[in-house]
């Protein structure tokens, strides 16, 4: 699935509340409960933004996904400070008895370059009792949670291959960008994601091609549909 239920952006506050109980009415109670703890999350999430270790790990997660690509990238620069950062919770705020941080996540969505190349990079942040922990996650609008954005990938590359455009075991797959197409997706009254649509540029052996994907939820999952055929070079 895309994630938890509150999953939309933060700037959204009242539309994660209202989501996080689809087809109930919420009381007045649970749903100032829900605000306080969305707000407390929040406050959490930008006084760790301020503080340098947290740059400074997004930083060095970002490096080591740009390293791993055929480019090799160690000039990466991050617009931290922009009015176009955008953060998501995936999952709320939960501290222990002492105040303590000790569950809770959400993705940072930061513009930037890599090698003058430009991205909007995305780094999920986990809260966890050992402290904070950074995986980046694919450039651009992919709604998807890291496992469902790897099987995103595996598919598209099965795909080229049926269609022979990546025939090379030297070529590594890479994401270039990803774009929300149409609507993105929300919680329905059956407690299950709507179908949403993206857009995926990838690049292998230095040809870049957009590849259409689909995404069906249900509640065993969320099915991928990506067709060879309508995979299209850049």
């Amino acid at each position: 699935m895309i994630g938890d239920a509150v999953n939309v952006f933060v700037r959204s506050a009242v539309s994660i509340a209202l989501v996080c109980f689809p087809g109930a009415i919420l009381g007045a109670q649970n749903r100032d409960d829900v605000l306080a703890k969305i707000n407390q999350t929040r406050a959490y999430l930008l006084q760790q933004r301020t503080s340098p270790g947290y740059r400074d790990s997004v930083q060095r997660s970002i490096l080591v996904y740009e390293s791993h690509l055929d480019n090799h990238c160690k000039d990466v620069n991050l617009e931290l400070d922009s009015v176009d950062v955008r953060d998501r919770i995936l999952a709320l705020l939960e501290v222990d008895d002492h105040g303590t941080a000790i569950a809770g996540s959400w993705r940072e969505s930061i513009p930037g370059t890599a090698c003058n190349e430009k991205r909007r990079f995305n780094v999920r942040v986990d809260v966890t009792r050992q402290g904070l922990r950074y995986t980046t996650t694919f450039p651009g609008d992919a709604a998807g949670n890291p496992e469902l954005q790897n099987d995103t990938l595996k598919n598209i590359r099965t795909d080229l291959q049926i269609m022979g455009l990546s025939t090379k075991k030297s070529c590594s797959l890479e994401v270039v960008d990803t774009h929300l197409v149409g609507p993105q997706s929300t919680v329905q009254d059956n407690g299950t994601m709507s179908p949403w649509k993206e857009s995926w540029d990838v690049r292998t052996c230095r040809n870049t091609y957009v590849v259409p994907v689909a995404y069906h939820p249900d509640s065993r999952g969320t099915a991928i549909e990506v067709r060879a055929t309508d995979i299209k070079p850049q």
